[in-house]
């Protein structure tokens, strides 16, 4: 049960990012100035069209509240470029619009 529910919130995460095109370009924008290699990319294998570079790690998830009224959410998230190594680079924090109805799918 714990690998379902882990799963199922895996992917909507990865849903969410990747019907964000802005936030992966941004994401994308920042490793580029840092003259690292994209971390993420399109797909036609991937089943959501998104692949991740796996020198990436991306933490840090949660649901914040960017308008009171009417509501706005995003989710936010942390990048970091080959973690716990030497050639660590932290390329900071991120967001993706939410809509009110997906904010249930991330109870941390």
């Amino acid at each position: 049960m714990t690998v379902t529910t882990a799963t199922a919130l895996v992917d909507s995460l990865l849903s969410v990012l990747a019907n964000s095109r802005q936030t992966i370009d941004e994401i994308n924008a920042v490793c580029t100035a840092k003259e690292l290699p994209p971390a993420l990319k399109e797909s036609d294998t991937s089943a959501i069209g998104i692949v991740g570079n796996p020198d990436y790690r991306f933490e840090g998830f949660g649901v914040i509240l960017v308008r009171p009224f009417p509501p706005k959410f995003a989710l936010s998230f942390w990048v970091h470029y080959k973690p716990e190594s030497d050639q660590h680079i932290a390329l900071g924090r991120f967001t993706v619009p939410i809509s009110v109805f997906d904010v249930g799918k991330f109870k941390f």
